[in-house]
């Protein structure tokens, strides 16, 4: 068989072959093709249906929030502390710490006295002395449930504690506001003015017949300010101040006083200033001539070499120091601490200030009957002031102290 022939024979296989492949890939249609009435059925995928119309109201899942995310229930608010007395004092203070120690003392005294069962737990807080953080602590005592305070002790504290406008508890304030400040409601005062004793002797004078007086003043602020006392009440009651001495230790100067007392017909002569210049003054003043002071000039009942140049010199004191079987002085303990005459008229104050807390926590209303207190007889005056009513005494010859009544 020649080339042609085959090369013809392969191009009729492939042909075959194709033919083949083609046939197999239409399909065959095993229905007859007799006409029929045609029925459209619907497509088996229906088309998108339109959302406006057809879509079905199908609830909405709420699904709950992460546990992190549950808030959480408010928390009870913590419990009141309990109720007690603030004693409010400068204990660290460089110019009143011991005085406020000595308060201190003499107020826990009194409340151990009163029994356990009677009285508050007493919280001690420091003033520092200082009237910027004393508003500051204040509220924080108020916050922590103070039934009533006692203190502050200095002059600038109680004049701010005055005007704060936070006083909301009976507070019992160990000095006086500046005489130009209004005392709110609830606000007290006990303390010990000189001031007031300088009054008080005013009164003993005058009752005396006494009306022209001579005052001896020093340098000091607080001597210029019992002398300014003394002189208002003096020209109140209608008396006459017909000397004024600024004290000078220079003996012709004290001469010159010594000359002005006898021109000017002086019945009595009031030394607003420590015992120093009383005593320097004393010799200066004739023998017959009533002569009045404040307790200042007491600085001990045992120093009677100082006291007996003061021989005839009348004043005012608390029975504390003066008269040691007054029936208050003997119910309280005396201080555990050898303190000086000044520190124990503070531990009195504090036993006074205690007595006098007491009554305010359990009376509707502040007590106005008098009470014998170890500070002197106290009263209210006012609605504020409790004002002490001071013993009189006198040095004799020998320098011994005397309480007298009047």
């Amino acid at each position: 068989m020649g080339f042609p022939k085959i090369l013809r024979l392969i191009v009729l296989l492939l042909t075959f072959a194709a033919q083949i492949a083609l046939c197999a890939d239409e399909p065959v249609d095993a229905t007859p093709s007799a006409p029929t009435n045609e029925v459209k059925l619907p497509d088996a995928s229906p088309a998108e249906p339109d959302k406006k119309t057809t879509e079905p109201n199908i609830p909405e899942t709420v699904v709950p929030p992460a546990p992190d995310a549950v808030k959480p229930a408010a928390e009870a608010p913590p419990p009141k502390p309990p109720a007690h007395i603030a004693l409010l004092l400068p204990l660290k203070s460089a110019t009143f710490g011991r005085a406020a120690e000595a308060v201190k003392e003499g107020f826990m005294a009194a409340s151990k006295l009163a029994g356990v069962t009677n009285v508050l737990p007493i919280e001690v807080y420091d003033s520092e002395d200082n009237t910027q953080n004393l508003l500051p602590t204040y509220s924080r005592i108020l916050a922590e449930n103070a039934s009533i305070i006692v203190g502050p002790m200095t002059r600038n504290e109680v004049t701010a504690i005055a005007r704060g406008g936070l006083v909301i508890v009976p507070t019992l304030a160990l000095n006086l506001p500046d005489a130009d400040v209004a005392v709110p409601p609830q606000l007290y005062s006990l303390n010990l003015s000189q001031e007031a004793e300088a009054r008080q002797i005013a009164h003993i004078a005058f009752n005396k017949g006494l009306r022209r007086a001579a005052t001896v003043v020093s340098e000091s602020i607080l001597s210029k300010r019992i002398q300014a006392a003394f002189a208002a009440e003096w020209l109140k009651l209608g008396a006459t101040t017909t000397l004024e001495y600024v004290f000078n230790p220079d003996s012709k100067k004290l001469s010159e006083f010594r000359n002005a007392v006898k021109a000017q017909l002086v019945d009595v002569v009031f030394i607003a200033a420590d015992p120093n210049v009383a005593r320097k003054i004393r010799p200066y003043v004739r023998a017959n001539l009533t002569l009045f002071a404040t307790s200042q000039v007491l600085r001990s009942k045992n120093d009677t070499a100082n006291n007996m140049e003061l021989r005839g010199l009348e004043f005012v004191d608390m029975p504390w120091l003066i008269k040691p079987d007054h029936p208050a002085v003997m119910v309280y303990p005396p201080s555990k601490k050898s303190l000086n005459a000044e520190l124990q008229r503070f531990y009195a104050l504090g036993i006074d200030a205690f007595r006098i807390a007491h009554l305010l926590l359990h009376t509707d209303m502040p007590p106005h009957e008098p009470l014998d207190g170890v500070t002197g007889r106290i009263t209210l005056v006012g609605n504020y002031l409790f004002s002490r009513e001071l013993l009189q005494a006198n040095f004799d010859q020998t320098g011994a102290v005397k309480a007298f009544s009047p």
